[in-house]
């Protein structure tokens, strides 16, 4: 087994809870301590969000937006931790879902869905220090 050699290391931050990454690249492409998605932009400065039209998201009709301002381009990144968690949130829905199936529209008291998803909203809570 041939050692890669370290090429460099950046410093960047996760997107999703700040915290500080030191990442290592190596020659061969892979990268470690961190998760690379792509790249996004995020709006900056004054600015408004302009309506350019609507769209149906999970059966509801919602604006489409346009932002007016300047904007700057950034790496997403996300530190272990919040990836393991985002994880480990969709296993557990997507189990849900296969289980229970989706989210009812409206909260019935003695319905199995909805006691199955409101102790999913309990988790995912407890999980992200909300309770």
């Amino acid at each position: 087994m041939s050692q890669q050699k370290r090429v460099r290391k950046i410093k960047r931050a996760c997107v999703v809870c700040g915290k500080p990454l030191t990442i290592t690249l190596y020659e061969d492409g892979h990268h470690r301590n961190g998760y690379y998605f792509s790249t996004m932009k995020i709006p900056v400065g004054k600015g408004d969000y302009k309506k350019i039209g609507t769209s149906k998201v999970l059966g509801n009709k919602v604006d489409v937006v346009k932002w007016t301002g300047k904007e700057k381009q950034i790496e997403y990144w996300e530190c272990n931790d919040c990836f393991d968690q985002a994880s480990h949130e969709t296993w557990l829905e997507e189990l849900l879902e296969k289980l229970y199936g989706k989210t009812c529209k409206d909260y019935e008291k003695g319905c199995g869905c909805c006691q199955a998803w409101d102790v999913y909203k309990t988790i995912i809570d407890h999980n992200r220090g909300k309770l």
